[in-house]
């Protein structure tokens, strides 16, 4: 066990008994975070724990990069990567999903996990890291600001009715 600010903590891979807590962790991360910017009516098409649980025991079982973070027993965070990316980056790994249940925003254990999932990327030969936020989305832009990720420029819609704009961040490593 680390210890961050008087808590303690552990980030590990994780194991398919993981993928409950982790679609726990999704689902409760998206009410907090996403009440604001996605419609109600299609935000609860994510919120089911069901289906997120089987996904990732799928991810788990491909062997995929998840990381799970532990503090003081409680399952509060995670972190999905992969060391490929879908958009002809190259040397270029991607983080897809980075979620903290909202009691633990603000304790440092993000910014633990981005350190160990990064390391993991590195270790798989990627250069640079990519990954994409709601521009909406100040507190996440400046947490992944304060962690080297610059804005390239790059900007899509996402598939939401209300068509909120995402950013791609990058980071060399």
């Amino acid at each position: 066990m680390k210890q961050v600010i008087g808590l303690k903590y552990e980030i590990r891979r994780a194991v398919l008994d993981d993928a409950s807590s982790l679609a726990n962790i999704i689902v409760e991360s998206w009410k907090s975070a996403y009440t604001d910017m996605i419609p109600e009516d299609e935000i609860v098409k994510y919120l089911d724990k069901q289906r997120r649980q089987e996904q990732f025991e799928r991810f788990i079982t491909d062997e995929e990069v998840i990381l799970i973070c532990i503090c003081e027993g409680t399952p509060c965070g995670l972190v999905f990567a992969n060391k490929d990316n879908d958009e002809q980056l190259i040397e270029c790994g991607s983080i897809y999903s980075m979620y903290f249940l909202e009691d633990y925003w603000g304790k440092g254990l993000s910014t633990k996990l981005m350190v160990e999932v990064i390391n993991i990327l590195r270790s798989k030969g990627c250069k640079q890291v990519s990954l994409w936020v709601y521009e909406a989305n100040l507190r996440a832009r400046h947490f992944y600001e304060n962690c080297g990720f610059i804005f390239d420029g790059t900007k899509k819609h996402s598939h939401f009715s209300n068509k909120p704009i995402e950013l791609r961040y990058i980071k060399q490593i």
